[in-house]
């Protein structure tokens, strides 16, 4: 829905609200405001209509530690959040920063430390103030890239206003509403914001289109139409999964090739690319070209390939999607009771009130199916689970490096699984709502 020429008030935004839920009976939601226009605007709609939900509004503001004035300018958004009755949180991003690729840096530990704290407060939605030239300016760029129709095109439709990342739901109610009228919202409330001087950097591409020096935009209407044409075939895509593929809570797929050979090539390599970066931790497809390739072997001869860190082939008949042993993250090390996350594919919890001493989340291995010789019950249930994707099980290591718990063969010869859970929680799912248009 757009407010493009109308003028921007709490009923046209509830209207925007409104396909972008379902929302809870008394919501808890959460903004990033950085006291730009744009965000300093969201937070007065918002908070009006979190008070007409009877729920709460957690205003949140990111200080990049980049400018000299951040911190004072994080905590100017304080008093006005505090003002429309939000609750304030300044997010710190420490550590060095890079010299080159900064905002593009920035923009990665932002999402990463906004959605860190929706997690840990137990916030299902965080709000983001992009608009409509911010949509155009993005189409821009992706255009410019080669997405655009000679591509596979997804990039034309610009930003979803719903997106799930990290186990958050991420909602972009204004990107139908034209930045200039955000602005005359602001003026005729008397509300102040803050001027980001980045903002007038030609060094950055963005700001280069933003100021004409690189072409025309793309008008609203196409990016609209290039959305509707992309929701269509997610969905597509998302029905293809549900008919298809069984996900097994130890970590693989199973895709029953009857269905991908009779779908069309780019939805049969959209699904595919979906699996991938559900299980094999990623955050963007293989090119198409590559797609392709494995798509093809994998329904014809069943041979093992690899891609986007997993490992495709045959398996009893079925497809097998696996992660890739030797793409797997880093070593998880617990050393007291907490949520924890390994690989982007499993969450670990471990409870009890005191610490737990030294424990090691890693992949089984090759030596962790060793150490099994000899256990009936593992060894049985491990004939249910393809070869391939054996070594790259989760499995839990004391200090001396012993195997201690491997949970999707049973194994548990001290007990540990009482305290220690794991469950197949992917950063991203196989599937969603389906591209969301403004």
């Amino acid at each position: 829905m757009s407010v493009t020429g109308n003028p921007l008030d709490v009923e046209a935004f509830a209207r925007l609200m409104q396909p972008l839920g379902p929302f809870e009976k008394t919501p808890h939601i959460a903004l990033a405001v950085s006291g730009g226009s744009d965000s300093m605007a969201l937070l007065l709609l918002l908070a009006h209509w979190c008070r007409a939900q009877g729920g709460r509004l957690s205003a949140l503001t990111v200080d990049h530690g980049l400018r000299a004035e951040s911190r004072e300018e994080a905590v100017q958004v304080g008093h006005w959040a505090s003002a429309v009755g939000a609750a304030h949180r300044i997010l710190d991003w420490s550590g060095p920063k890079p010299r080159t690729g900064i905002q593009a840096a920035a923009r990665r530990a932002r999402y990463d430390l906004l959605t860190a704290w929706c997690r840990t407060a137990g916030v299902l939605h965080l709000v983001l103030a992009h608009q409509q030239d911010d949509q155009r300016e993005t189409v821009a760029m992706r255009a410019a890239r080669g997405d655009g129709p000679e591509g596979n095109g997804q990039g034309m439709a610009g930003m979803s206003a719903v997106v799930d990342r990290d186990g958050v739901r991420l909602l972009r109610p204004l990107l139908g509403v034209p930045r200039a009228t955000l602005a005359a919202f602001l003026a005729a409330r008397g509300q102040p914001w803050l001027d980001d001087p980045s903002n007038e950097l030609t060094q950055f591409e963005r700001i280069r289109w933003r100021r004409g020096l690189l072409g025309a935009l793309p008008e609203p209407a196409a990016i609209r139409r290039a959305g509707e044409l992309r929701r269509a075939a997610e969905m597509a895509v998302a029905d293809l999964l549900s008919r298809s593929v069984r996900i097994d809570p130890a970590g693989f797929a199973l895709v029953d090739p009857a269905f991908w050979h009779a779908a069309p090539a780019p939805v049969a390599q959209a699904a595919l690319a979906q699996m991938l970066i559900m299980l094999g931790g990623g955050d963007y497809p293989p090119n198409r070209a590559a797609l392709g390739r494995t798509l093809d072997r994998a329904l014809s001869d069943g041979q093992f390939g690899t891609l986007g860190g997993c490992l495709i082939g045959r398996w009893r008949r079925q497809v097998l999607i696996c992660r890739e042993p030797a793409a797997m993250g880093e070593k998880l090390r617990i050393l007291e009771p907490g949520s924890y996350s390994w690989d982007r594919r499993f969450a670990v919890t471990v409870s009890g009130p005191k610490p737990v001493g030294t424990l090691e989340v890693d992949g089984l291995g090759e030596n962790g199916l060793a150490e099994m010789t000899g256990i009936p019950d593992s060894r049985l249930k491990l004939q249910d689970i393809p070869s391939m994707a054996r070594t790259a099980l989760p499995a839990l290591r004391d200090a001396a490096g012993r195997l201690v718990l491997c949970p999707a063969t049973g194994y548990d010869p001290i007990g540990l699984g009482r305290v220690v859970t794991f469950r197949l929680a992917p950063h991203k799912s196989a599937t969603s709502g389906g591209f969301t248009v403004a």
